[in-house]
């Protein structure tokens, strides 16, 4: 056996080797957690190259983040090193990407796709709702119900009784393909139909990997599903890992069920648990085990742990949520060391950051939703703590973000009129809405992209046109040129060219730093051909999903909802909101709420606090609330609680002030 494959399989534990030892399947690993999933996984994958002499090309590997998959490559290079480049090791909509790029035009696809991204598909629902006489004001929630109707309608349950929302869906796809573009959304669907309507296909994906892994088993929705049975076929070569007591996102369609009926499914099934868990203490490990035993519908584990003992969990009652954001700004001052170690990380004084106790980076601030952080960032702005809101937006949302990137996409594909239309006017070039909604009906009336009919266009003055005119000459230009540079450099280029760096940190100089960033993501394509890298890093910018802008390494106190927070870890987690009314939500499925109170409480390490207030004021008013009922689902024992007194009411006269950290 190799060395090294040998010594890392004597570092697991019975259950993980069990699981990495596996026969070819179907397996299912039931993974608390912390119990080591991922480096299960890893050893698996290493296990079937090292010793089982499987070609990498022969292993697929799935998960959800573009983050899990780079974590999991980067673990297998250092066991079986330049190999594990070879392993198709990605996320599910990577996978469908590199398949419909390959052999969609089977299903007469434009070879040469674009993938749309947000923006992109609420601007191409607005024109199709626009084309068809309908208010655009609802294009979000109308982009959720085509997805839906999608989603019924590949299932066989075909809402033939909605012909406005079958209109509208075939507007939308029509527009999708008039800019060469597919949504998120359809790459899976796609996939799907591509590989169960096309036999050759089939039978080809289906011999070249011999092996398919898949991770977080119990977030797999029924498209999903459907394309890991196409590809399984009859080998039943599935490995999976997952925990249904964290599967938390119903509302995208997910039934945990799946995890529950894995024999019914697989007849021949085998199912491994670990329960032995490496990262929290065992009072947390307990906590999280009397919660999860109220759940009904699961599979039995129970968290188990040899790390030493820790803190008991502090449940702590508010009276508002200012008082909560104040008790968290001085817990997190209280443990870094106060306020001269931020001045200390600001670079103020002499003294070095290594001093600190802690970290910013050991706490995380978890809620239900994003809204019930506000009034915490404004405490942790005021107080000077660094502090960054994971999940809310992506970074390749940020505006110069944006803009650079449409100019991108615009000089890979000239017919994406979605990002077409975000240039024509940024940076300003007198082309406003009025005009620009006169250019799309002009070309939608010719049956041409924006870009063609501009130079046909009676509706814009004198001035718009010469304008418009050139900015196609630039674009031109750019097309022409982009091979001259590497892509970091050609992604400068297009800021300056463009005049978008100036106009942007005109407005706001951190601007400059967004577009530093964006180049030095970029900047891991230079050695490859300027065409090629553009394309690579488009699809990277495109099918990056929010939560993959964490990065553990910045030095900041992380702001962010439990769902985002799934597959993290911290020293310390306080959570927030837990109230009846938030956790558990109003009228949610409790089992699923409860899930959700079990991933938020362990992703801690060391410390947790459990933190409700009696009052708190959202969504433009103040509401009395009750402490959530998972609170009385643990041991007294396992719990230290404290309640902070309402706050004297001032006089009418007396000027209400409220100290931070008071």
């Amino acid at each position: 056996m190799n060395v090294e494959i040998k010594h890392v399989l004597e570092s697991l534990n019975d259950r993980q080797r069990e699981a990495a030892l596996a026969g070819d399947g179907p397996v299912l690993v039931i993974a608390g957690p912390g119990t080591g999933k991922t480096k299960t996984l890893t050893v698996r994958l290493a296990y079937l190259l090292a010793e089982r002499h499987v070609a990498p090309e022969a292993l697929l590997a799935v998960t959800f983040t573009t983050r899990a998959a780079l974590g999991m490559r980067e673990r297998l290079e250092r066991l079986v090193g330049s190999q594990a480049d070879r392993v198709f090791l990605g996320t599910f909509h990577s996978f469908c990407f590199q398949l419909l790029r390959a052999e969609g035009h089977r299903l007469d696809l434009p070879r040469d796709f674009g993938v749309a991204d947000q923006r992109d598909q609420v601007t191409i629902m607005q024109r199709a709702l626009r084309r068809l006489g309908q208010p655009d004001h609802a294009a979000q929630r109308m982009l959720h119900d085509v997805f839906a109707f999608r989603h019924r309608r590949a299932s066989g349950n075909s809402p033939v009784d909605d012909p406005n929302l079958a209109e509208i869906s075939e507007a939308y796809q029509r527009d999708l393909r008039k800019c060469d573009l597919l949504d998120f959304d359809e790459l899976l669907l796609l996939g799907v139909r591509l590989l169960e309507r096309v036999d050759e296909v089939r039978e080809d994906i289906r011999q070249r990997f011999a092996h398919v892994l898949v991770d977080e088993y119990q977030d797999v929705d029924p498209v999903q599903r459907e394309l890991l049975r196409v590809l399984v076929g009859d080998r039943n070569h599935l490995w999976a890992v997952g925990d249904g007591d964290q599967a938390i996102y119903a509302f995208r369609g997910v039934e945990s069920e799946h995890v529950l009926r894995f024999e019914h499914h697989y007849p021949n099934g085998r199912v491994v648990t670990l329960e032995q868990s490496y990262r929290f203490t065992p009072q947390i490990a307990a906590v999280a085990s009397q919660v999860i035993r109220h759940n009904a519908s699961r599979r039995r584990l129970t968290l188990n742990t040899a790390n030493a003992s820790g803190s008991p969990v502090h449940v702590v009652s508010f009276p508002d949520e200012q008082a909560e954001a104040a008790w968290i700004v001085r817990q997190i001052e209280e443990r870094v060391g106060g306020t001269s170690h931020y001045q200390h990380y600001k670079g103020k004084v002499t003294d070095t950051v290594s001093r600190r106790e802690q970290s910013f980076r050991d706490f995380a601030v978890l809620c239900r939703l994003h809204a019930l952080t506000k009034p915490l960032q404004e405490a942790l702005r005021n107080s000077g703590i660094p502090h960054r809101v994971v999940g809310e937006a992506r970074f390749f949302d940020k505006k110069i973000v944006k803009d650079v990137l449409a100019y991108l996409r615009v000089s890979h594909n000239p017919h994406d009129d979605s990002s077409f239309a975000h240039v024509l006017n940024r940076p300003p070039r007198g082309i406003g809405a009025q005009t620009q909604a006169a250019l799309e009906a002009e070309a939608e009336q010719q049956g041409l992209s924006l870009y063609d009919a501009l130079g046909k266009s009676v509706r814009l003055s004198s001035s718009q046109l010469r304008a418009a005119r050139s900015l196609v000459t630039l674009i031109e230009d750019v097309r022409r040129n982009k091979e001259e540079k590497p892509l970091s450099r050609f992604i400068a280029h297009v800021a300056g060219v463009t005049g978008l760096r100036e106009w942007r940190t005109g407005q706001d100089p951190r601007h400059d730093n967004d577009l530093l960033l964006l180049r030095s993501i970029a900047a891991k394509y230079d050695e490859m051909n300027t065409g090629t890298a553009l394309r690579q890093f488009l699809e990277e910018a495109t099918l990056a999903v929010a939560v993959d802008d964490y990065d553990a390494s910045i030095d900041a106190v992380s702001l962010m909802t439990i769902h985002a927070a799934k597959g993290l870890e911290f020293t310390e987690v306080m959570l927030c909101g837990v109230e009846e009314g938030s956790l558990p939500r109003e009228n949610g499925d409790l089992e699923e709420e409860r899930r959700l109170f079990y991933v938020g409480l362990t992703r801690a390490k060391e410390r947790v606090s459990l933190l409700h207030c009696r009052s708190r004021f959202l969504f433009g008013s103040r509401r009395d609330r009750e402490a959530s009922r998972f609170l009385q689902e643990f041991d007294e024992s396992l719990k230290e609680t404290t309640v902070i007194a309402d706050r004297l009411r001032r006089s009418k006269q007396e000027p209400e002030q409220l100290s931070l950290l008071g």
